[in-house]
């Protein structure tokens, strides 16, 4: 094992100079030398990993990168106009590639308009009580009554504010029309006041 110099220290006027052979760990029963050894061998592996990564490949659409030479496993592509794809409606998309002999597929892991997600009713969370019918059933009915013929047969009078009722407008007391029938009854210029009391029917 090469000696490696770590300092030089006097002790008692004399100087003593520590190697990496010298200093011994008794934890991990390890000299510092062989501590040095393995980290350059970590950065070595780094280094040659980074060298030999493959690089993020970029395709202007679906054609062009399934026309891609020299793909390896588990490679990424960048396609810009990833529209070609069923799932895709619009914009990029990053894809995976996995090769198996000479066929090459891609996965796609995520798109820039929206990711493709299916969210179940049964899986949210803090939902309303209401069963997904229920929901539907009220907002098919939501603007349903079934006096609807009458409510729309109310309104008001712009200038006079008055209640309006089938076209007839209803002052501060309720009219009266008189008339051989219904159809026939339609001057309300009477009025009619009820007027209510206390009545004691023992007196």
């Amino acid at each position: 094992m090469a000696a490696f110099k770590l300092a030089q220290v006097m002790v008692n006027g004399e100087r003593h100079v520590f190697r990496s052979t010298d200093i011994f760990d008794v934890a991990t029963k390890k000299y510092v030398s062989e501590f040095i050894s393995e980290t350059n061998t970590s950065i070595a592996n780094l280094e040659a990993a980074i060298a030999n990564k493959a690089p993020v490949l970029k395709a202007a659409d679906i054609a062009a990168r399934d026309a891609l030479n020299n793909v390896i496993d588990s490679q990424l592509c960048w396609v810009i106009d990833a529209s070609a794809d069923p799932t895709v409606t619009a914009g990029a998309a990053l894809y995976l590639s996995s090769v198996s002999g000479q066929t090459v597929t891609w996965a796609k892991l995520t798109e820039v308009e929206s990711l493709d997600l299916i969210v179940r009713w049964a899986d949210i969370q803090d939902k309303p009580s209401s069963t997904v019918a229920d929901i539907d059933d009220a907002v098919t009915k939501k603007h349903a009554h079934a006096n609807a013929s009458v409510l729309d047969a109310i309104s008001t009078n712009a200038l006079t504010g008055n209640l309006v009722f089938n076209n007839v407008e209803l002052g501060s007391f309720t009219g009266v029309a008189v008339g051989a029938s219904a159809a026939a009854a339609t001057d309300y210029t009477a009025k009619m006041q009820l007027l209510v009391e206390e009545y004691d029917p023992e007196a």
